[in-house]
């Protein structure tokens, strides 16, 4: 069975994706960047030496310092294929965290499609943050970010308007219209200067602080900072992209028994798309 999203094979949305992690590895290599796959990329490598057949994205990421360098040398040096969104280069772009997109491509989220932003086909890149946790510093960090994660997510309407419950829905549009009057160059430099608040502290973990930084979610993505560059090879669709040594633990910590396939109800895409554009093929459904 060919699993669809939008009507569009999956498997040429994962192949598009591909050529964009080609594109972030050469960038990285060419600077000596140090990364590793991430989530179910990194799921995807060890379990199925490729892509989990039905996600629908890649996942990346980066120490902090390194995740800086990435992105003032790819403002050069990216092809002009890509773009490299961040909220500092598509202004209305409401996450912390960077992607890089196709260009003349479309991959279309409902709980983002009412922003004005580049839309293409991406690929995700998280910096990891330096923390102190069950230290007072480190459990206002998370909260903070936690609590302006979710305000800040409220700029996108159509998030707000899915809500689960009607209380939840009319809170959000309320702190939506509310917004409108707070600059996002404020919001996003807060968010930022408090992920980074203990850059240049010496610290024994990091974790994934830019994508709803929750208690569960601080606890999961946390490792031994010391254990980050500590890498192998691991092979993805053909290609070899570097995995952490360690990945069982990482993976044991982030989803259990990462081994043991899902149920089959719960394997589809889960990014909610309502539109897919290849360019090479011009196929556009929605």
């Amino acid at each position: 069975m060919i699993m669809k999203v939008c009507n569009v094979d999956i498997k040429k949305i994962q192949n598009e994706q591909l050529g964009i992690l080609k594109e972030f590895d050469r960038i990285c290599s060419n600077h000596n960047i140090k990364y590793q796959l991430m989530a179910g990329t990194l799921l995807g490598s060890v379990r199925h030496k490729g892509f989990i057949p039905w996600d629908d994205d890649i996942d990346v990421c980066l120490l902090r310092e390194d995740y800086d360098i990435f992105l003032e040398v790819c403002n050069t040096e990216l092809d002009s294929d890509y773009f490299l969104q961040s909220h500092k280069t598509d202004k209305n772009y409401i996450m912390q965290f960077a992607k890089i997109r196709k260009n003349n491509t479309v991959f279309l989220e409902k709980s983002m499609s009412d922003l004005e932003i580049h839309h293409g086909i991406y690929i995700d890149i998280f910096p990891l943050d330096n923390i102190i946790p069950y230290t007072i510093k480190g459990v206002l960090q998370q909260k903070i970010l936690y609590i302006l994660g979710r305000i800040n997510l409220t700029r996108s309407r159509a998030i707000c308007v899915n809500s689960q419950s009607v209380l939840t829905k009319y809170s959000r549009l309320l702190v939506h219209n509310i917004m409108k009057f707070i600059p996002k160059k404020f919001t996003d430099y807060l968010q930022e200067k408090i992920a980074k608040m203990f850059l240049n502290t010496d610290v024994k973990y990091v974790t994934h602080l830019t994508n709803g930084a929750s208690k569960k979610r601080y606890f999961k993505y946390m490792m031994n900072r010391g254990e980050f560059y500590n890498l192998m090879n691991g092979e993805f669709e053909g290609q070899s992209f570097p995995i952490p040594i360690n990945y069982h633990d990482v993976l044991t910590n982030l989803f259990g028994d990462y081994k043991k396939l899902p149920p089959k109800e719960q394997r589809e895409p889960h990014h909610g798309v309502i539109e897919v554009k290849l360019e090479r093929n011009n196929d556009s459904v929605s």
